[in-house]
């Protein structure tokens, strides 16, 4: 290995400054999480002492444990006796790496990026390698792994638009941190080419492919929620777009014989969406408090958690958030994976090769706004024949991606003994 680069010199007086502010937080919401063990640990304290060399995967909340299962359990089959550990950054990423990965997997939090509480996780975590899922850049982490001759990995590489779009000093600090990376194995060519403008050298980066569009059985077996009416699904909405989808359909003719389900990103904004939703009307219907779905309801907020893929499996078509404001949009690839036509505003960046391939396969529609979206969807409603042809679509172009796990896999078996 070559000789391991120290962080750039803002980032550390930085990170020195903000450091108690850090701390604050992280003991904070531990309280509310009511986990004292995140709060130790992100100090580096009470860590377990592993002296098996783990494999370690890092994965910082939700999203980054759902890309990362389908890699985990291929891992599990093919290496039995692989021992794994696995680590999050939040209080929700530990909970659903626990349901989702198993108590056998030992969980840990991740320390703060603090030299010794750093230094402190390697000497007790001792791991053979790090995997890191998507884009967690830590200089500090990254350093002492090289320090340490752990190979570091980041898997499903990631970078967004924003991302590139950052000051130059940012991008400094990130483009040393990626010195003391092995290998950056990407998503995308368009993320192999934003990892390479960061200075990542070409030779240590490989497009395999989301892995997101891996088969696991969990995606393979969704039970559709049905309704007492056909629905059109708004998935993993943000604040302002509940505002935008309701006033458009409330003004359209499909409130009529078909109901608008919301499933908003962050259920707990349901108190302020519904402060949005019921000056428009008051047929408007909530999950959690157990409300009657009536003929003249023509709102359903579902705020509750883990519900989203049967709602997507029962769903006539979705709508995606995060797309119809400047969010970079939702993950199309589950509702693709379902047979289900997904429809997005303008701001997919964040996984514009995905749109990519569905717009190019006719599976998908774009649009500009919300009244467009209306139009759109009183279309394909019309015509059932070609929007379950279109669903297909979708579904064979992510199942033709299916043994991206394994290929994951492949890439990563070097460092794996």
């Amino acid at each position: 290995m070559s000789m391991p680069v120290k962080p750039d010199w803002r980032y550390r007086c930085l990170f020195t400054l903000l450091t108690p502010l850090l701390a604050w937080h992280s003991i904070a919401q531990a309280r509310r999480a009511d986990d004292a063990r995140m709060a130790r640990q992100k100090l580096g304290k009470d860590l377990p002492q592993r002296d098996d060399r783990p494999v370690w995967i890092h994965m910082a909340s939700v999203g980054e444990v759902n890309a990362a299962y389908p890699l985990v359990m291929a891992l599990r089959q093919q290496f039995p006796q692989l021992p794994l550990l696995v680590s999050t950054f939040t209080p929700t990423g530990a909970a659903t790496a626990h349901k989702r990965l198993g108590e056998e997997i030992e969980h840990v939090y991740l320390p703060l990026d603090m030299d010794r509480a750093v230094q402190a996780f390697f000497e007790c975590i001792k791991p053979r390698c790090a995997l890191i899922m998507e884009t967690e850049i830590w200089p500090r982490l990254c350093y002492h792994c090289r320090r340490h001759d752990i190979p570091l990995l980041i898997v499903n590489g990631r970078l967004s638009r924003r991302s590139m779009d950052k000051p130059r000093w940012v991008r400094a600090i990130y483009a040393r941190a990626l010195q003391n990376v092995d290998r950056v194995l990407a998503r995308s060519e368009t993320d192999a080419q934003r990892f390479a403008a960061l200075g990542m050298a070409q030779d240590r980066i490989q497009v395999i492919d989301n892995i997101k569009f891996a088969a696991t059985p969990a995606a393979q077996q969704v039970t559709p929620v049905r309704l007492p009416r056909p629905y059109v699904l708004a998935a993993s909405t943000h604040d302002d777009e509940e505002l935008q989808l309701s006033r458009a359909w409330l003004r359209s003719s499909l409130a009529r014989d078909y109901l608008l389900v919301i499933v908003p990103r962050h259920p707990r904004r349901k108190g302020a969406i519904l402060q949005q939703l019921r000056p428009l009307s008051d047929q408007v219907a909530v999950r959690s408090e157990d409300d009657e779905l009536t003929a003249h309801t023509r709102i359903y907020l579902a705020d509750t958690f883990g519900e989203l893929p049967g709602f997507i499996a029962g769903a006539e078509l979705v709508c995606m958030g995060g797309s119809f404001i400047p969010r970079g949009g939702q993950n199309v690839i589950e509702v693709a994976r379902l047979g289900k036509v997904a429809l997005f505003g303008p701001h997919m960046d964040n996984f514009a090769d995905e749109r990519d391939l569905l717009l190019a396969d006719e599976a998908a529609v774009e649009v500009q706004d919300a009244t467009a979206l209306m139009d759109q969807i009183t279309a394909l409603l019309a015509r059932p024949e070609p929007l379950a042809e279109m669903g297909e679509r979708a579904r064979q172009m992510v199942a033709g991606k299916a043994d991206v796990a394994q290929r994951y896999l492949q890439a990563l078996q070097p460092y794996l003994s």
